[in-house]
């Protein structure tokens, strides 16, 4: 007959495994955010300033444009006049006051233009098509010009674009991102699902470009219009939705160089709140970085669930069999767990007093997947209103 210790003797063993990879998972992520680069001070005003555009894709954003488009205008690079800084917004099919807003800002501002497209061409996303038609609409490249692609949720302190060049040019990067930090009243996005997104990003994409994919984020990619050019600019990645980290990756490929960079008290976001908004948003991210596929999203989801309750299943079940080594175990990793956690939710400048409950949220994320799974069963995923299709 098998003794019921006996019968269950493989499953210290799985805990074991699973807190053996939450331990090297874990370090791992503490190891890629101190990759993350400062932002440096803005060089001396002797330096001639580089042309930058800006291209900001707006589809429905009349709530925040304007604050948007403010932040832009009063850039410490350049000036007013003959300034190296120009704006191209471009109105996606807004059915809102969009077009309105970013037309006034146009008549105040010479160096803002604004150009509408209805619907995105066939065989584009909307984002990238509309990202696409503001450098084309900005006119022919200039020597040593610089493209910087910010979303309208975004509001950046007047010297971010300043900061972004001189760290840009310290790092000898072609390629920098950073996040947008949250705004003075945010949700519970940025305790609960910043950490574990990051983490899942980041296990993908690596933000020093070394990885298998180089890491950026759509909220601010400031970009060399040569190396724009050199990778056939947006029309390259004309039906993807991930198209922060694939553009990222296809400059590090073309043998540019690519960093995220920590601008985070330099810029801020209003595009992950309220808490639905910031779950649709992560939802919306995995499901195109998976291309919908229904198998993907439940094996991640899953897997992201098992790994987050690894540590304190092992430490439950330590405790309640007697096992004082499974329990140490277990209470090591879910310390790790708590590190990697408070180190991630420090750099989106979230609430790092959360981090014990990281295998709550890292469950709770696990879930956003499979929604997202269900989501793409049910040919249910849009953003914007409009209907996504992989």
């Amino acid at each position: 007959m098998v003794s019921p210790r006996q019968g269950t003797s493989w499953i210290p063993m799985l805990l074991g495994v699973a807190v053996a990879g939450v331990l090297i998972r874990s370090a791992r992520t503490i190891l890629q955010t101190r990759t993350i680069v400062p932002l440096h001070e803005p060089q001396s005003a002797a330096v001639l300033p580089p042309r930058v555009t800006v291209v900001v894709p707006a589809r429905n954003e009349a709530a925040v444009l304007a604050g948007c488009l403010r932040a832009i205008s009063a850039q410490t690079h350049g000036g007013q006049g003959d300034s190296p800084l120009r704006v191209v917004v471009v109105d996606d099919g807004s059915t809102d006051r969009t077009g309105e807003i970013a037309r006034a800002h146009a008549d105040a501002d010479p160096r803002v233009a604004v150009v509408r497209v209805d619907a995105p061409r066939p065989g584009w996303s909307g984002k990238v098509h509309a990202m696409h038609v503001g450098v084309e609409q900005a006119g022919p490249p200039e020597a040593g010009e610089w493209l910087l692609f910010v979303d309208a949720d975004t509001v950046l302190a007047p010297d971010l674009l300043s900061r972004l060049l001189a760290t840009a040019e310290a790092v000898d990067a072609d390629l920098v991102s950073t996040p947008g930090g949250p705004p003075p009243r945010h949700s519970a996005t940025w305790p609960l699902l910043m950490p574990p997104g990051l983490q899942l990003i980041g296990e993908n994409a690596a933000p020093d470009g070394r990885g298998r994919k180089a890491f950026a984020i759509g909220h601010c990619i400031l970009l060399r219009r040569s190396h724009y050019d050199k990778i056939g600019g947006w029309a390259a990645f004309a039906a993807q939705r991930n198209e922060d980290v694939a553009i990222a990756t296809a400059v590090r490929d073309h043998g540019g160089s690519t960093r995220t960079v920590d601008g985070l008290d330099h810029i801020t976001t209003s595009g992950m709140d309220p808490f639905r908004q910031g779950w649709a948003s992560f939802r919306k991210s995995f499901v195109a970085g998976t291309r919908g596929s229904v198998p993907l999203l439940t094996g991640i989801g899953f897997g992201q669930i098992a790994m987050s309750l690894a540590a304190p299943a092992a430490v439950a079940f330590g405790w309640h069999k007697g096992r004082p080594v499974l329990t140490a175990l277990g209470l090591v990793g879910w310390s790790a767990q708590s590190a990697a956690h408070a180190r991630t939710a420090k750099f989106m400048r979230a609430n790092q007093w959360l981090a014990p409950l990281a295998p709550v949220s890292g469950t709770l994320f696990g879930v956003l997947l499979l929604d997202g799974a269900v989501r793409a069963v049910r040919g249910a995923t849009s953003w914007k209103g409009r209907r996504t299709k992989f």
